[in-house]
């Protein structure tokens, strides 16, 4: 299962991103408004830590706005959208 699976994710290698953001949902729910339609709530990892996930380049410019806004926002190591719209296409793999 672990093969296929990793087979599987390297069909979405570099189509996206994810980030770890210090703040509740509802407040990240705002910060991401500008690229709804690119960006999304992955996980609540607690009351405080809120992970995003979505295309690339609006992760980045949500990245460079959280650093211009002294937000400690924190990429996470992977290429691929997890938990978004982005793993709908494997269902056809």
């Amino acid at each position: 299962i672990a093969a296929l699976r990793s087979q599987a994710l390297r069909t979405l290698s570099g189509t996206g991103g994810m980030a770890s953001l210090p703040l509740g949902p509802e407040h990240t729910t705002e910060l991401i408004a500008p690229w709804a339609d690119q960006l999304s709530i992955a996980a609540h990892n607690g009351p405080h830590t809120t992970v995003i996930a979505g295309d690339t380049n609006a992760l980045n410019q949500l990245l460079t706005h959280c650093e211009n806004n002294e937000i400690r926002a924190r990429r996470i190591d992977v290429d691929y959208a997890s938990h978004t719209h982005h793993i709908d296409t494997l269902k056809t793999h």
